[in-house]
């Protein structure tokens, strides 16, 4: 097979193919004995037609239009993978004279858009910040301050203390759907409820705020467009729930003062001293598992603001399809729905989208600006790199994986998961990296809540360097 690559005043890129005569010749004389075995032909055994009966009862170009299609589907991305090509968009192919020829070589071509590779405006080592590794006396005062917290308890407040949109009540909660059917389960006695977390739905937190001791409200909700943790379940039962709240009490949250008796009741620690401490230590270890994928995705984002030139959409919309992809399949797995989780996050459908937008854009971008500080710095990979790849992915057959993957074209994607891998572990190393009390305000600012890791370059029993893209906040 020979190839040819050209780039288009247009931009797009042609790859032409040339398959040898002798090859031709092979593959339409073993497509004449498959048919002959394949089908039935009345006074011959199997295996042992003459070409003109096959051309006979299935048409003269039977066996070149299937021997043409074959080699169109076999050799493309071959040819793709031999010539190192990154194709982003469907290739139209052109310049298929017909159908094969015995005796005659055969020669199509393809026209397709592949990955930019853009330049970074500056290849010098990245600044990362990243927090100290030790635990700060304001980190383990506020880790201490949650643990007090959460032993807190509650004491009634003066009967003419206003309900806040913060407050904690004592409520006694009746609840109808829009037939007027009394709904039990979103009914209460007496029950604590705090103001603000998405329980019930807002409105009906609004209609709660200003009210005293004793007092009561009527207010009938929209549930298809005021939705709730509580209220999810009945959105296709009705349309409306009619609530009527009474305030019990408004409560006062009273949290314990932290001493030497109290840690030691509570905690089983001798002292406050040693709780801190055990809270250093505790602060420290989860320090250890986060910080090296925080100095991660700092270093690309650091990285990523140096790439000159724009990401294709189409690249773009890829990239969004597998984030998608992924993130629905982390519900299903928990058992959980978008509307659910939305409500959890607190977030509506449009900047759910937003979100991902822009991490899929992100993640592109960061991509990218590894590519370019590969070919910047010279950082390649063998093929005997790519092969262990397959080795260590946890396939039960790497082998033949790998044997599957070279015939489809797709060990260029697997090169390029572990290009990547390589550039970052580079830009890592040359980083300078520096500890700080608190990530600057103006980089949590400008920074995406939710980063892309590098591409993996291995998926476990499934296929090498095809990343596992993380889903926003679904963990």
């Amino acid at each position: 097979m020979k190839t040819n690559v050209e780039v288009l005043e247009s931009g797009a890129t042609k790859l032409t193919v040339t398959i040898e005569a002798a090859d031709i010749d092979r593959r339409i004389k073993k497509t004449y004995k498959d048919f002959g075995t394949k089908y039935k032909f009345p006074g011959f055994r199997p295996g042992h037609v003459p070409r003109p009966v096959i051309d006979s009862h299935l048409g003269k170009d039977a066996v070149r239009q299937q021997v043409t299609e074959e080699m169109l589907n076999e050799s493309f991305p071959l040819a793709i993978d031999e010539c190192d090509l990154n194709p982003i968009s469907q290739a139209k192919f052109s310049d298929v004279d017909g159908f094969v020829e015995e005796g005659k070589d055969f020669t199509f071509s393809a026209e397709f858009e592949v990955k930019p590779e853009l330049e970074l405006s500056d290849y010098s080592p990245v600044h990362v910040e990243i927090p100290f590794k030790t635990a700060s006396e304001a980190e383990i005062d506020e880790q201490v301050a949650a643990l007090a917290d959460y032993y807190h308890d509650f004491k009634n407040a003066p009967a003419n203390t206003k309900v806040k949109p913060d407050s904690t009540i004592d409520i006694t909660l009746s609840a109808k759907d829009d037939q007027g059917e009394e709904i039990s389960v979103l009914a209460a006695e007496e029950r604590i409820y705090e103001l603000g977390r998405g329980l019930f739905p807002a409105a009906l937190d609004e209609a709660l705020v200003g009210l005293k001791k004793g007092e009561s409200t009527t207010v009938t909700v929209d549930i298809t467009e005021n939705s709730s943790m509580m209220t999810q379940m009945f959105k296709d039962k009705t349309k409306t729930i009619t609530f009527d709240a009474t305030v019990v009490a408004v409560k006062k949250k009273i949290v314990p003062e932290v001493t030497d008796e109290w840690a030691k009741e509570k905690l089983g620690v001798d002292s406050v001293e040693q709780l801190r401490e055990r809270v250093a230590s505790e602060i420290e270890l989860q320090k250890s598992d986060v910080i090296p994928r925080i100095l991660e995705n700092n270093a690309l984002y650091e990285l990523q603001k140096r790439l000159e030139g724009e990401a294709p959409a189409s690249m773009v919309d890829e990239a969004e399809g597998e984030l998608l992809q992924n993130f629905f399949t982390q519900l299903q797995r928990q058992g959980m729905t978008l509307d659910v989780y939305l409500q959890q996050q607190g977030i509506t459908p449009d900047k759910f989208k937003e979100d991902i937008k822009l991490q899929a854009a992100d993640s592109v971008k960061q991509n990218l600006a590894l590519d370019a500080w590969a070919r910047k710095n010279g950082i390649v990979v063998t093929d005997e790199e790519v092969e262990e790849e397959f080795k260590t992915s946890g396939a039960k057959e790497p082998e033949k994986m790998y044997a599957e993957w070279k015939a489809q074209g797709r060990l260029h994607i697997v090169r390029e998961g572990i290009l990547r891998g390589k550039a970052l572990e580079a830009v890592l190393r040359d980083a300078e990296v520096v500890e700080v009390e608190k990530l600057s305000s103006a980089e949590e600012e400008e920074k995406p809540a939710k980063k892309t890791s590098k591409k993996k370059a291995a998926k476990k029993e499934e296929a090498p360097a095809e990343e596992a893209a993380e889903a926003p906040a679904a963990e």
